[in-house]
């Protein structure tokens, strides 16, 4: 018990420094190993923002039953159903989870006024089925890691690597048996996110974020990668070497498409005496992949960019109540189910539940 104290003690001593402020330069510098809250905040509407969450769902339309395979002979994506036809077709509820970080190391300080720091942001989402067994549709790995800048307490801005990557669940998967192929998957590894936040008063917020795959990049699946992004490992065509693996046609994508993902909102806040504030935010993603319609030969320049809409409101609590960037939210969303995989599934649902930003 001594020796089991001891190392408790030793490690507090260890770490402790890392939580302090280091104050440089007769305070005008300062330098800490360590910030809990990150110069960039996480969006607080959109369904992969990087919070801890957990959130009742209650789909209008747009109930996910299938899933969509490749390399099955036919030269495109088959739909294939894990729900038997006509089965839960009345249930309408499911259950978001969600566990989210978004951290500041290494924060340099000038005045107060300029400030930098490597910024890192990630998630891991996933939802179930409030209905039947409960079964797990899929999980997402979501990450960025760059630099957060902020200046004046007013303007921020974040540059770095963002990461999305989709996965089945197993109980999903196990429902379809004997399929020929693969399921298709959701991937963006290597691509570049450039954001902007601004906050002209206390009170309002507003964010743009730009997403774009770097040259050399991973990406599934075949229908939404660029004609210019190459296989990291070989540097040939990506886009050739997965519609291969797919064994579906390439696509002639024009040089307009660069499978952008811009996500843009707004967030507003209204004073709560001793308790925290009220809040109304709205988020907004626009997917050029939408242009594909998510199909073999369905690309066309003239298509539309596919758009997600997001509104919220809640309360959130003040930080000296205890419980931190916490939050119970009300949402309505019009968009894509929200797991990565699910990409096709054009779902609107109400949402309420609790999130924390940590």
């Amino acid at each position: 018990m001594k020796r089991c104290l001891g190392v408790i003690l030793f490690l507090v001593f260890l770490l402790s420094p890392c939580f302090s402020t280091y104050h440089l330069a007769r305070d005008i510098l300062s330098f800490d190993w360590f910030a809990a809250d990150a110069l960039y905040p996480s969006s607080i509407a959109n369904p992969f923002s990087s919070t801890s969450a957990l959130n009742l769902l209650y789909l209008t339309d747009g109930q996910p039953r299938s899933i969509k395979y490749t390399d099955t002979g036919t030269g495109k994506y088959d739909e294939v159903a894990f729900l038997k036809e006509g089965a839960y077709v009345d249930k309408r509820l499911y259950l978001q989870l969600k566990t989210g970080l978004n951290i500041g190391l290494f924060r340099f300080s000038y005045r107060d006024v300029i400030e930098s720091e490597l910024g890192f942001q990630g998630a891991l989402n996933s939802v179930f089925q409030a209905f039947g067994g409960a079964d797990n549709l899929g999980f997402d790995g979501i990450f960025f890691v760059g630099m957060n800048v902020r200046a004046f307490h007013f303007l921020t801005m974040r540059v770095g690597l963002q990461h999305y990557s989709g996965h089945y669940g197993d109980e999903t998967l196990e429902k379809i048996n004997g399929q020929e192929g693969d399921p298709v998957e959701y991937t963006r590894d290597n691509n570049f996110l450039f954001g902007v936040s601004v906050q002209p008063a206390s009170f309002v917020r507003l964010y743009l974020d730009a997403n774009l795959p770097l040259e050399k990049s991973w990406m599934h699946p075949a229908i939404h990668i660029p004609s210019w992004v190459l296989k990291p490992t070989t540097g040939t065509s990506l886009q050739t070497v997965e519609a291969s693996n797919e064994n579906i046609p390439e696509t002639d994508f024009a040089n307009s498409y660069k499978a952008w993902i811009i996500d843009g909102g707004v967030e507003l806040h209204y004073p709560l005496r001793d308790l925290g504030s009220l809040f109304f935010v709205a988020d907004v993603v626009a997917n050029q992949d939408g242009q594909t319609l998510h199909q073999v030969g369905g690309y066309d320049p003239d298509n539309p960019w596919e758009f997600e809409y997001t509104l919220g409101v809640g309360l959130e609590f003040d930080q000296s109540v205890g419980f931190g960037h916490a939050r119970i939210l009300c949402s309505y969303h019009d968009g894509r189910f929200p797991l990565l995989n699910f990409f096709y599934q054009r779902s609107k649902y109400f949402g309420v539940g609790f999130s924390l930003s940590l």
